[in-house]
């Protein structure tokens, strides 16, 4: 397999929920270079649009490698290298040289088996890269594409980041990549940060009040990759505390298997001027996170469900990050609402089951069990709902009743549930 142009065709059909952790960690294990390029088609253009989708706070752009139709990836800045998890068996790449390699991540699980490659083209909307490095999951240990409701195919990061000024605004849906060498003018209202980069990721320094009174000075990695809004590593520091009131979780899945934890509402999160109060926070099991503590001295992550709130310019290329408020900043931080998660076991339709009940909520004491199909809400035929419209209604606010129809072995049955806060 080595030295030559290899075609992948894999199809992987495993089921596992992703919730709030960040979806990806590479370490730099010198395999990866800085060889790769990617600049504009059109040189003389300073900046490139391009929509995007948002589900479950995530970006999926679309995304060509070695002329491959467009894939749906993940724009995660918290990832050093771009990967692929998971191909259709209508899905096919001419990788270039790829060689199996061994991969390790957040998660208490084992290693995983992938494929490296260098030498392939990467093609965006208006933007091309050369000598792109791609590793291809042999496993598919995310299942991206059953928690997004589409077919997700990847995760590409850094090579973006480091390449252009990246500005996102959440409300419109749209990225814009601008030249390193562009002059941006920015709001007043608009604020600019230290942005730290270390090992490919791009840190930044925030404060954290606690229930105690205690506050405490974090570095966190900024990861658009996650969909949660805060994550704190309680070992990195011993001044680090749960709040009072807090709930065991599954938080997510990282290459090396499932993150657990807990879930718990910080008295305050503090970044430059803006002071958010009551937020989710998680917390996850040290076990789970040893190999980050590892490789830096970071405290956590930030997430998407921030960044969301604001108009954000990731700029790598001037170590810098400025936020400024956008439509959602005051809207209320959530926590699943409704006690259980939804995925679609065929992505790209309108059929959605519970993937997971959380203990100790109404969901669970009502019965609901993994695999019920959704059938309506609140007078709605889920058959007729987006992914996005079945969630929003699932977090709409506390105390709003959903009668809800579903079914379990084709047997229809009703229940009543009243959306809660359980932090």
């Amino acid at each position: 397999m080595s030295g030559a142009s290899t075609k992948i065709l894999l199809c992987f059909f495993l089921f596992f929920a992703l919730t709030a952790t960040g979806v990806g960690q590479i370490p730099a294990n010198g395999v990866a270079s800085e060889a790769d390029t990617v600049y504009f088609v059109h040189t003389k253009k300073k900046k490139v649009k391009i929509p995007f989708q948002l589900v479950h706070n995530l970006i999926i752009i679309p995304v060509s490698i070695n002329n491959s139709p467009p894939l749906n990836f993940i724009l995660d800045s918290g990832i050093q290298n771009t990967l692929i998890t998971q191909l259709y068996y209508t899905d096919s790449l001419n990788l270039q040289n790829a060689n199996k390699v061994v991969l390790n991540g957040l998660g208490t699980g084992n290693e995983i088996c992938a494929l490296y490659s260098k030498g392939n083209m990467m093609h965006m909307n208006g933007i091309e890269g050369i000598n792109h490095q791609v590793y291809v999951l042999l496993e598919d240990v995310f299942d991206l594409s059953f928690r997004m409701g589409m077919p997700v195919h990847g995760i590409i990061g850094y090579d973006i980041f480091k390449n252009f000024i990246v500005k996102v605004n959440y409300s419109t849906k749209i990225i814009t990549l601008y030249k390193p060498d562009t002059k941006l003018k920015f709001n007043k209202k608009a604020e600019v940060h230290p942005l730290h980069i270390e090992g490919k990721k791009g840190y930044i320094y925030a404060k954290v009040k606690q229930h105690n009174g205690d506050t405490v000075n974090v570095k966190l990695v900024v990861d658009t990759g996650a969909s949660h809004s805060l994550s704190l590593y309680l070992p990195s520091n011993s001044k680090l505390q749960l709040p009072p009131v807090s709930l065991d979780a599954y938080l997510g899945r990282g290459l090396s298997g499932d993150i657990k934890g807990k879930i718990g509402r910080l008295s305050s999160f503090i970044i430059g001027k803006y002071a958010i109060k009551d937020m989710p926070t998680s917390y996850p099991e040290e076990d789970a996170i040893k190999r980050a503590m590892v490789i830096s001295n970071r405290n956590g992550n930030i997430g998407s469900d921030i960044f969301k709130r604001f108009d954000v310019v990731f700029d790598f290329p001037h170590n810098q990050i400025i936020l400024k408020p956008g439509r959602k900043f005051k809207d209320p931080y959530y926590h699943n609402l409704a006690g259980f998660e939804v995925n679609t076991p065929i992505p790209g339709s309108n059929i959605y089951v519970v993937s997971h009940v959380l203990e100790g909520t109404q969901a669970k004491q009502i019965g609901l069990l993994p695999g019920d199909q959704l059938l309506w809400i609140n007078g709605k035929n889920c058959l007729e709902m987006k992914l996005t419209e079945v969630l929003d209604l699932l977090q709409s606010k506390p105390g709003r009743k959903l009668r809800m129809k579903l079914q379990r072995n084709s047997i229809p049955f009703a229940v009543d549930l009243v959306l809660q806060s359980g932090i």
